[in-house]
């Protein structure tokens, strides 16, 4: 089983679409995943919920205000008793909460301990977990990082993005592997890897896609590669449609086939990093 985060501190770079598509491109490929986030927006919640709702002919808001304690992100956090919702018959969903930063004394060590009281269960229940974080730096995000085994970097057209914001999270999780170790090693395992997304025609998209295939040639294990920029991601995430099942409505030339088949492949590519 692979714990796959998706981390950068900066908004709109488009993680919590990629994590969604993830998940749901590898549920359709068979395996079991579960879907968790620590971002007080609830961006994947409310969208996991969209998608069980439209498919399903139900009120998502109905659904939201349905949801107990006890399939919520705050009960691993202090160890207690978690029941995930069944969102396919392949993917679960323990549910973000807008009150998880309201928890005291949590420490980059939390998750850990839940993993370690979990790990024979959640290895038997799934293939992946996929977590979408909050952009930031906080004991949260570091307890999803020591869990993590790939913490993916979305990053945009920007280089600032690229050179502050990925050295950055490498810097912090040099820190959790330092405040998670015995006196020969760290307990944590995690590296980072850098998925570019969005990347358009301008000059910073042009700049971007060059040196992210140059990055990919010759570090083939840290860099994954890029996703055009292209509405139907979007499109799809406001109708709570998964890219995949988007596409069979999706017209185009085979300009669009071909960044549907490159984003499949991409997303299948970082998962096996």
């Amino acid at each position: 089983m692979k714990i796959i985060s998706f981390n950068v501190e900066a908004g709109g770079v488009g993680k919590t679409s990629i994590c969604e598509n993830a998940a749901t491109l590898l549920a359709s490929k068979g395996y079991r995943v579960l879907v968790f986030g620590t971002d007080r927006s609830m961006n994947l919640t409310n969208r996991m919920i969209g998608y069980y709702a439209r498919k399903n002919g139900l009120d998502p808001n109905e659904l939201l205000a349905s949801i107990k304690p006890e399939n919520t992100v705050e009960m691993l956090f202090q160890r207690l008793p978690f029941s995930p919702i069944r969102i396919t018959d392949n993917i679960d969903l323990i549910a973000e909460t807008k009150t998880l930063y309201n928890l005291t004394d949590v420490k980059s060590f939390a998750l850990l301990h839940w993993w370690w009281d979990v790990e024979d269960y959640l290895t038997e229940e799934y293939d992946y977990i996929l977590i979408d974080t909050h952009n930031d730096q906080s004991e949260f995000t570091k307890a999803v990082y020591a869990i993590s085994d790939i913490i993916t970097a979305i990053i945009d057209k920007t280089e600032k993005t690229y050179k502050d914001k990925v050295t950055d999270m490498k810097a912090l999780l040099n820190i959790v592997k330092n405040e998670n170790r015995s006196r020969t090693e760290s307990f944590v395992n995690a590296r980072v890897v850098v998925l570019a997304n969005m990347i358009d025609n301008s000059t910073l998209g042009k700049q971007m896609r060059n040196m992210m295939n140059k990055l990919v040639r010759e570090y083939p294990e840290d860099f994954v590669g890029y996703i055009e920029h292209r509405e139907s991601f979007p499109k799809s995430d406001a109708l709570y449609m998964p890219l995949w099942e988007y596409r069979k409505y999706d017209k185009g030339d085979w300009s669009l086939d071909k960044f549907y088949r490159d984003t499949e492949r991409l997303l299948l590519k970082l998962v096996d990093m």
